[in-house]
C-alpha cells in the first residue's frame, strides 16, 4: 500500500468523525447551548483558533475528535449548559452526531448508485453461441422473471440462473412492452457459477438509486445487529472486530480499487458509527441519552455526579477497548 493510501484513509475517517461531531456542534448551537470547543482528532493541540465563544482545534491523533458542550457531565453554572436545556433538546443534541453519519452513509450511497449507475436487468449485450443467444434473447431485453418467478433485481436473476444447477429454465424478457419466453439451458462457467450469457447494463436511475439505498442500508443494520446479538451471547470472534489501524487499513485497501469502491467502504463505516453510538452504553451517545430518560423519569434522583462518574468509567473502559483493538489490529497487519 502507499502512503497516499493510508493518508487519504486518515482523512476519510477524519471527515465521518467531523460530520458526526458537527452533528453535536449544530444542534447545541441551534439550541442554544454554549460550546466551549470543536476539535478534529485526540491529544496534543497542533492548531487551533478561537471565534466567539468556541475553540476550534486539530489534534495530532486522528482517531477521534469532540465537541466539548457546556455541562454535558453535569448541571454546570451557567444558564446556557446543556444540562439546563429540557429533556428533549438534550436527546436531539446527543442522537445529532449518530444521525449525520446515517445521513452521511444514505447521501453516500445514492449519490454513487445514481452517477456511477447500477446494474440493471435490461441487458446491454448476449455473448453469441451462448445459451441465451440461441435462444433467441438479445441487448437490450429486459430480463423480468426466471421459471415464471418475478424478480427486482440483477442480483436476484443471477442468483435465480445460477440455482437452477444446468437445469432448463425459462427466462422471460421484456421488450418495448412486449413479454416473451425464452427456453435456454445454463452452463458451467469456469468461476464454478451456471450462467446463460447475458451481461447486465448500467441504469443511472435516482428512483431506482432510493430503493437500493435503503435496501443496502436495511440489510447491513440488520447483519450489523445480528453480529451484536453474537457478542452478547459470547459468540463472536476477536477476528470479526476493528478498530482505527483496521479501518485505516481496509480504507486504504479499498481505495487501491477505485473511488466508487472507497466510497461504499466509507459509507458502511458511517453507518457502522451511527449504530454503535446510539447502543446504551455508558460515554456512548445511546448511553448519555438513555440517562437523560431516566433522571427525567425519576425527577433527577440520579444526580449529574453520578451520571458524571459511570460515564468516567465507560469511557476508560472504551480506551481500553481502542487500545485492545489496535493491538489486535497491528497483530493482524504482521500476520
Amino acid at each position: 500500500m502507499t502512503i497516499i493510501s493510508y493518508i487519504a484513509a486518515i482523512l476519510l475517517f477524519c471527515i465521518m468523525i467531523a460530520i458526526h461531531e458537527f452533528g453535536h456542534f449544530a444542534t447545541a448551537k441551534l439550541f442554544g447551548i454554549k460550546v466551549n470547543e470543536f476539535s478534529i482528532g485526540m491529544g496534543p493541540l497542533l492548531l487551533h483558533t478561537q471565534k466567539g465563544e468556541t475553540e476550534y482545534s486539530v489534534r495530532a491523533l486522528p482517531i477521534g475528535g469532540f465537541c466539548a458542550i457546556e455541562g454535558e457531565d453535569g448541571e454546570g453554572d451557567d444558564e446556557r449548559s446543556f444540562g439546563r436545556k429540557p429533556w428533549w433538546q438534550r436527546i436531539i443534541v446527543l442522537a445529532a452526531g449518530a444521525f449525520m453519519n446515517i445521513l452521511l452513509c444514505f447521501v453516500i450511497l445514492i449519490s454513487v448508485l445514481t452517477f456511477a449507475g447500477q446494474t440493471s436487468q435490461t441487458l446491454s449485450s448476449v455473448v453469441e453461441g451462448s445459451p441465451a443467444w440461441e435462444a433467441g434473447i438479445r441487448g437490450g431485453d429486459r430480463i423480468t422473471s426466471v421459471n415464471h418467478v418475478e424478480y427486482d433485481s440483477w442480483t436476484e436473476v443471477v442468483n435465480a440462473i445460477n440455482a437452477s444447477e444446468g437445469k432448463e429454465l425459462v427466462l422471460t424478457g421484456v421488450k418495448d412492452g412486449i413479454a416473451t419466453d425464452y427456453v435456454c439451458t445454463p452452463v458451467l462457467s469456469e468461476s464454478g457459477r451456471y450462467m446463460v450469457g447475458i451481461n447486465a447494463g448500467v441504469e443511472h436511475n435516482a428512483g431506482n438509486a432510493f430503493k437500493a439505498t435503503i435496501t443496502i442500508m436495511k440489510s447491513y443494520s440488520t447483519a450489523m445487529f445480528d453480529w451484536l446479538n453474537t457478542l452478547v451471547h459470547g459468540q463472536a470472534s476477536r477476528d470479526d472486530v476493528a478498530g482505527v489501524v483496521g479501518i485505516v487499513s481496509m480504507t486504504a485497501e479499498q481505495a487501491k480499487m477505485g473511488l466508487v469502491s472507497i466510497l461504499f467502504f466509507m459509507a458502511m463505516i458511517s453507518l457502522n458509527l451511527g449504530i454503535v453510538n446510539l447502543l446504551p452504553v455508558p460515554a456512548l451517545d445511546g448511553g448519555r441519552i438513555l440517562f437523560v430518560i431516566i433522571r427525567t423519569l425519576s425527577g433527577g434522583r440520579l444526580s449529574a455526579e453520578a451520571e458524571g462518574l459511570i460515564h468516567g468509567a465507560g469511557m476508560v473502559l472504551l480506551m481500553g477497548l481502542m487500545v485492545f483493538l489496535a493491538i489486535n489490529d497491528v497483530s493482524h497487519l504482521i500476520n
